[in-house]
């Protein structure tokens, strides 16, 4: 498959998709719609360009997007280049700025900076209720599905990346991981890109590993487009991936059974953590929680937000895990000053549960 021509590892690209100048035809656009009877000194101290490329470019307007541009008292759009308003209802322009204003988005640049852009663009093109709504709802109404790290990702590394995943092509990877003591090249052909449990995670086959994997994107230092074609396996989906995993971790599943007392039993029936799990009523309020889950680690932390609340039934290596921590914990509180006056009620059944089966983490 050819890699398409949009992509900004090609020469003389830019924000990954389309061309300087599109980009700065399209801004022209908006300022004109936004503000008519700008002179050329202002539309060039907006573009970042001279006053010969504003008359360019406002020429260009006319041969490239067949959209006429006239002086009167300042240059302006003619009566039929104006853009037509887009009459989003106020539902449609609260699941716009939900999604471009989301903390996925917010936290990770260059995508910040793309999805600001997008949402002003947007925004011009909005009736006026539809942009009341929007102004209305700026820092009232938002998107966090979890506290992403803030991330600064290398330059040129997400067009590259997107350029792959759409034309099936290898990438050469610089990679860190966690474990490592220095970076590492890998051949990686990569299906998808997923934001999960507060980091973005590129999903693929690892040419080094020789399997299907992920790596978290901010440990990746660099992207190179090998020239190599792959094909996506059909039958890969990022849903099948995940399908056990609590949180990131992957591996083979293991049921796990919990008890949560009457106090956090309602806290456990009224949210969905997992596909597969189960809770059943106990007649004294109680309930038992069971899923299928990848690994202990990450379900383990969540059993720790519960303290005494929660108790481990199965499987029996997370029961002893849950134990030896539980005395870990009680050996590291009841030493501290005051001793066991001083522990918090529960503390020697407190427990952090991180791995009955290690699962796979992230390389």
């Amino acid at each position: 498959m050819e890699r398409p021509d949009y992509y900004g590892s090609r020469p003389g690209r830019a924000n990954g998709f389309m061309s300087k100048k599109s980009v700065l035809l399209i801004r022209l656009l908006e300022l004109l719609r936004e503000s008519p009877g700008m002179t050329a000194a202002q539309i060039g101290a907006e573009l970042g360009r001279s006053e010969r490329t504003v008359y360019r470019y406002i020429q260009d307007l006319a041969t490239e997007l067949d959209t006429d541009v006239v002086f009167e008292d300042g240059y302006r759009l003619s009566g039929d280049a104006r853009l037509t308003p887009i009459n989003f209802t106020p539902e449609e322009v609260l699941a716009i700025k939900m999604a471009l204003e989301a903390t996925p988005l917010r936290k990770t640049q260059p995508l910040a900076r793309s999805a600001g852009s997008a949402l002003r663009k947007v925004e011009t093109t909005m009736s006026g209720i539809a942009r009341k709504h929007s102004e209305q709802a700026r820092g009232k109404v938002y998107l966090a599905p979890s506290t992403p790290t803030p991330v600064q990702l290398k330059e040129n590394l997400l067009p590259d990346i997107e350029g792959a995943l759409l034309a099936e092509e290898t990438l050469r990877l610089r990679y860190w991981s966690a474990e490592a003591p220095q970076p590492s090249d890998r051949e990686f052909d990569p299906y998808a890109l997923v934001f999960r449990s507060r980091h973005w995670y590129l999903l693929g086959y690892c040419h080094t590993r020789k399997q299907v994997l992920q790596l978290r994107l901010d440990r990746v230092l660099s992207a190179t487009p090998s020239g190599r074609n792959f094909a996506r396996p059909k039958d890969f989906s990022v849903e099948h991936f995940y399908k056990n995993s609590w949180e990131v971790m992957t591996g083979d599943p293991v049921r796990v059974e919990i008890l949560f007392d009457a106090s956090v039993a309602r806290r456990i029936k009224e949210t969905q953590r997992h596909p597969t799990q189960q809770v059943v009523d106990h007649k004294d309020g109680s309930v038992i929680f069971s899923a299928e889950v990848a690994g202990l680690e990450e379900i383990g932390r969540w059993v720790l937000t519960f303290a005494g609340n929660a108790k481990v039934l199965q499987p029996p290596e997370f029961v002893e895990w849950m134990t030896a921590k539980a005395r870990e914990l009680a050996s590291i509180y009841l030493a501290a000053p005051g001793g066991a006056a001083s522990a918090p009620a529960g503390a020697s059944g407190s427990s952090h549960p991180q791995a009955g089966r290690p699962g796979k983490a992230t390389p």
